[in-house]
């Protein structure tokens, strides 16, 4: 298994390799991150009626996070260690996915258990430098190396081993200004991420009122006829229940995995199949513009529309829903979007390792038949309310990978600041 292959093996939480310091910027200096950090434990003699408060780390630096509050006689872990506000706080069992964190005034006096590690900087070692450092590769991957196990959800951190990495460590006024400039872009990231959640807080109400006829368009009366699936669509399948090759330059073949939440379809990561196999599949159907691809196997409910034809095909877990010719297409794709529409289809789906919706049972599902007129006055406003929301989404992933880039550079020491 090459280096790529083996790296791939691993959830996109871990990171792998072998941890490579860069070379030592000028005025920085290297040493053991155990220099830099000293672990404090702060036993608790607990009490059957006293109440505390547990916490836990999340993922992928995702902060840490109460997980509830509890009498001492229903937490079956005695050895627990109270924390304050400043701790730099490491799960052992979960640090090969970045589970670390910064300990927020919020939970100060909060309690774990000795399946963590519990950290204060030394006074050169920025706190909140501290955590940006956490989200460097070479940070992750030094935890990743210093983690025993045969498996990646049951490796267990060996705390002795990671305080012998060495890092390296910029001039404590450089360090605050580093903290400084990132938390900046953290605080435009969370303003933008706001107005991102109100936008779709907006379009998910919009889509209720207009979707369900609930709020009328002006000029337009008389009630909506409310029609089965298979009454509005001129085709209604599934993609492809048979087993393909695999070739480095065929035609695509979509999956449940290859339609986003964002509504997108993704080709550069589908797999490819034979042009020949392409071809017998052709014949049967043939995927056009303006369909609408709905996930009825695993994943179930994503959608994406057919906007530009491009050669691919689709696997059993994508079904293929064309709409009929008093049916406006992206009126179709933003129904199955809708909240009575993804009830109606979970409703459906078939209890199994793996849930599913038949053909038969997606084309029973209930859709609201407005005029061809409405359909595209209310296809008019969503839309605009979608393109609305997703410009604001795609900020806020230009805002990220500009942080990403930008740490990058102020971790490493490639880009220089001024104290």
């Amino acid at each position: 298994m090459n280096a790529i292959s083996k790296a791939s093996a691993f959830p996109a939480t871990v990171q792998p390799g072998i941890p490579t310091l860069p070379e030592l910027p000028l005025e920085w200096v290297r040493k053991p991150i155990g220099r830099l950090l000293n672990e404090v434990r702060r036993p608790v003699k607990m009490a059957d009626d006293d109440a505390y408060r547990l916490v836990t780390v999340k993922r992928a630096r995702g902060g840490v996070v109460e997980r509830g509050v509890f009498r001492g006689r229903e937490i079956s872990v005695k050895s627990q260690f109270e924390l304050r506000e400043g701790d730099f706080l490491i799960s052992k069992r979960q640090i090969v996915h970045g589970a670390c964190g910064i300990v927020p005034q919020a939970l100060s006096g909060s309690i774990v258990s000795n399946e963590y590690t519990v950290l204060v900087p030394e006074p050169d070692l920025d706190l909140q430098f501290l955590g940006y450092l956490a989200h460097s590769i070479y940070f992750q991957q030094t935890c990743f190396h210093s983690s025993i196990g045969v498996h990646i959800e049951k490796m267990i951190f060996k705390q002795d081993r990671w305080l012998n990495w060495h890092f390296n460590l910029p001039p404590l006024p450089e360090q605050k200004k580093i903290a400084e400039i990132l938390s900046t872009w953290d605080k435009a990231i969370e303003t933008t991420e706001k107005l991102l959640a109100n936008a779709e807080a907006q379009k998910k109400a919009l889509m209720q009122q207009l979707l369900t006829g609930k709020r009328r368009l002006k000029g337009f009366e008389g009630e909506w006829r409310e029609v089965p699936l298979s009454e509005v669509t001129d085709f209604i399948r599934d993609g492809t229940h048979g087993t393909h090759e695999r070739v480095g330059d065929g035609v695509p073949m979509i999956s449940a995995a290859n339609i986003s939440s964002h509504h997108d379809i993704d080709l550069t990561s589908a797999p490819r199949i034979p042009r020949r196999d392409y071809e017998i599949i052709h014949k049967k159907y043939k995927i056009s513009e303006g369909d609408v691809l709905l996930t009825v196997v695993g994943t179930l409910g994503r959608t994406a529309m057919v906007n530009r034809f491009e050669e691919f095909t689709a696997q059993r877990s994508v079904a293929i829903l064309r709409a009929s010719n008093n049916f406006c297409p992206e009126f179709l794709l933003y129904v199955t979007q809708s909240h009575k529409f993804q009830t109606q289809l979970r409703k459906r789906a078939n209890v199994t390792a793996q849930p599913g919706v038949y053909l038969g049972e997606l084309a029973k599902i209930l859709m609201p038949q407005p005029s061809l007129d409405e359909q595209h006055a209310i296809v008019e406003i969503v839309r605009d309310a979608f393109a609305q929301a997703s410009k604001i989404s795609r900020s806020v992933d230009v805002l990220r990978a500009e942080k990403k880039a930008l740490m990058q550079q102020l971790l490493t020491g490639k880009r220089r600041v001024g104290t």
